[in-house]
């Protein structure tokens, strides 16, 4: 029995799709960087975010999040200590970290107070951009960059990934409410040897931010 040549289209189409999302499930998260504890890591699960992305996340079994009002954002971190190539240098590290910083205030103040010291009810975030490793098709890593590429299907197009990792505490009582961790991905490179901008990763940046405020309503009316 012949198909219609579009109905073949379609189908290979969808066959397609079906194998790339299969692809990008597979995908590792990336390796975790020390800056969390060994056993809030292996106490993540996998999740997705507000915007449909994969990520790990923790969060205290029981926890009400309705009895926050207020959240305390710290200055973005590197860890492990960066070490700036000519593709990556200290001054657009700098400009990643702040441009973090202006975007987790900017779209948590839309859910919650931001504010700048400890207190009843308030939490406190500690963002960190940690190593990443560049990939290719088969998930192998050749280089370790707190920002890498990602070499895509025939290894033509690169891609910049940042990876973040953070840990969000009661700062009254210093209890651990919540962790995690994700990759994000910023605009193609033709080569590895393109230099990064900021520009490249702002659309990553902006997409963390406006995940973490998004969580952050969902969890304070769950409960």
């Amino acid at each position: 029995m012949r198909f219609p040549a579009y109905l073949t289209g379609m189908a290979l189409a969808a066959s397609v799709l079906a194998n790339q999302a299969l692809a990008d499930d597979k995908k590792d998260l990336g390796a975790p960087s020390g800056f969390l504890k060994d056993t809030t890591y292996a106490s993540m699960e996998e999740v997705r975010s507000p915007s449909g992305e994969r990520a790990r996340r923790w969060v205290a079994p029981g926890i009400s999040f309705a009895q926050y009002d207020a959240v305390m954002v710290d200055k973005t971190v590197f860890h492990p200590a960066p070490q700036p190539t000519e593709q990556l240098g200290m001054a657009t590290l700098n400009q990643i970290a702040a441009a973090l910083d202006e975007a987790f205030r900017r779209e948590l103040q839309t859910v919650v107070r931001v504010v700048d010291k400890p207190g009843p009810n308030v939490l406190r975030m500690r963002p960190a951009v940690t190593a990443a490793a560049a990939k290719d098709e088969g998930l192998k890593p050749y280089q370790l960059l707190p920002v890498a590429f990602v070499l895509t299907m025939g290894q033509t197009t690169k891609r910049a990934v940042l990876a973040l990792e953070y840990e969000v505490t009661d700062t009254a009582t210093g209890q651990l409410v919540a962790a995690g961790m994700r990759e994000g991905e910023g605009a193609k490179l033709k080569t590895v040897k393109d230099t990064l901008t900021l520009e490249q990763m702002q659309p990553a940046i902006d997409a963390w931010a406006k995940d973490a405020a998004a969580f952050m309503q969902a969890a304070k009316a769950a409960h």
